[in-house]
């Protein structure tokens, strides 16, 4: 069968298949109807290429919500798990990622021509100037109170949006969401590491579909045998009127073509497709293209320069209210299966084969460094099932201590019948040596013919 119509609520086409129905972007995509033709044929000539490429079969569904969602049969895409757990390991080195993520350095390693003005840093408790000059938290108060502009505070060592809030100053007070705050309220919310920007002017063409949320490009670079590649662009939208443009947080992923022009149907977190945005209304298909994306490409490839331990980055970059590009930050996980789909093309292209070698000759001898929240997951992981085994132990330990007891009572009712069959034994002993002093007397043999005259009458 080439291909067919999946039964809503009958799995069975898809486990056959290899899929885990059972994971969170299984059910997203199969309520969202991206699973609705699943073509047996393509299934297979991707297992095939996988099992040729890679030497392993996979999980099948984003292929399939791939070929859904894009009309495309291609089996290059990675799945998600692969590309987290293998790929990316073996292309960063995530003992650096915490470096290389601390937002309170950026200005200092990637040294972007144009970036988000930052004003303030908080770093392990000590505040620095916009020249990171160490300043007192006196000094610190009054930077933020004599600035003019809307800011943006957020965390230093997180990403995807985590934390992001906006603060408006006036008349020298500082308001977080229309409450006046001082810099002791701020530090009692984010603790230390955090740094303050001056909010972004954005360009028309993104703030169109969500005027509330800074929208931006996530730009991906890839840097292979001795080049920095761009690979591939796709918008993010914030919706809800929230000032994120976080697509895991809610948001909305529109890909961008090679020529900056955008595609016209865009997708969200829970697998949903979106000709318009769903807060505004805004028709995707409306948008004009990004200005000088040409541009655009060489300033994620330059970006990407300094950073020597990292080979796969995702960068958001914001469309500044001249189309200019300007550096916000740099990622290096990220949803991978989105990626592959808001941009509708797989996630190396034409050097897939060759990564797919490359990493599987890697992995045969060595063990890469999982990215920090795979490691603390199989960390918990490893903890539970210690838990687990402590509980197994101690369960054992109580049915030994009880099978002890049942012991001892055994063993001690055991000693008493042997006792018990000692003493039958002595007395059988005895009895024996009685018998057999009695039939070997002279008395025993001198009435043997009065005993046989008895036995003789009883008959």
């Amino acid at each position: 069968m080439e291909s067919i119509e999946a039964v809503h609520n009958d799995l069975t086409v898809y486990e056959e298949l290899g899929a885990k129905t059972n994971s969170t972007q299984f059910q997203n995509w199969f309520n969202a109807g991206l699973l609705n033709e699943v073509d047996e044929a393509f299934v297979t000539e991707t297992q095939e290429y996988w099992e040729d490429h890679y030497g392993k079969t996979i999980n099948p569904s984003l292929h399939l919500a791939f070929m859904n969602y894009t009309g495309k049969r291609d089996a290059r895409v990675i799945p998600g798990r692969i590309m987290r757990r293998e790929i990316l390991p073996v292309l960063n080195d995530y003992n650096m990622s915490t470096f290389y993520g601390d937002k309170n350095l950026y200005d200092i390693f990637i040294s972007a021509p144009r970036t988000a003005e930052t004003i303030l840093k908080n770093i392990n408790g000590t505040y620095f100037d916009a020249n990171n000059n160490c300043i007192d938290i006196e000094h610190a108060s009054k930077i933020l109170s004599n600035n003019h502009t809307d800011l943006i505070i957020k965390p230093s060592q997180s990403n995807n949006g985590e934390g992001i809030r906006k603060l408006n100053v006036k008349d020298g007070k500082i308001y977080l969401d229309a409450k006046i705050v001082t810099i002791h309220h701020l530090e009692e919310i984010y603790k230390q590491n955090f740094t303050v920007q001056k909010a972004i002017q954005q360009h028309p063409t993104m703030a169109a579909p969500h005027p509330a949320s800074v929208n931006t490009l996530r730009m991906v670079t890839f840097r292979w045998k001795d080049e920095i590649r761009y690979l591939f662009t796709f918008a993010r939208f914030g919706k809800d009127n929230d000032i994120k443009d976080n697509a895991t947080a809610g948001g909305i992923r529109l890909g961008v073509m090679d020529t900056g022009e955008f595609f016209n149907v865009a997708i969200s977190d829970d697998g949903q497709t979106h000709t318009h945005h769903p807060t505004t209304g805004y028709c995707f298909a409306d948008l004009e293209p990004i200005p000088n994306y040409d541009e655009f490409k060489q300033f994620a490839k330059d970006c990407h320069k300094n950073i020597l331990h990292q080979n796969f980055i995702s960068w958001d970059i914001v469309v500044d209210f001249d189309g200019k590009p300007l550096f916000l930050e740099a990622n290096f996980v990220g949803t991978q299966t989105y990626y592959q789909l808001a941009a509708q093309k797989p996630m190396f292209g034409d050097l897939t084969e060759e990564v797919l070698q490359y990493v599987s000759n890697e992995l045969k001898t060595t063990k890469p460094i999982l990215i920090k929240k795979d490691r603390e997951k199989l960390e918990q992981k490893k903890l539970r099932k210690q838990e687990r085994q402590k509980q197994e132990l101690k369960q054992m330990q109580k049915q030994n201590v009880d099978l002890k007891k049942q012991n001892r009572k055994l063993q001690a009712s055991l000693e008493k019948k042997n006792n018990k069959l000692m003493t039958k034994n002595e007395e059988l002993k005895d009895t024996k040596e009685k018998y057999n002093y009695i039939v070997h007397s002279k008395s025993w043999r001198f009435t043997q013919l009065f005993r046989s005259l008895l036995k003789s009458i009883k008959k």
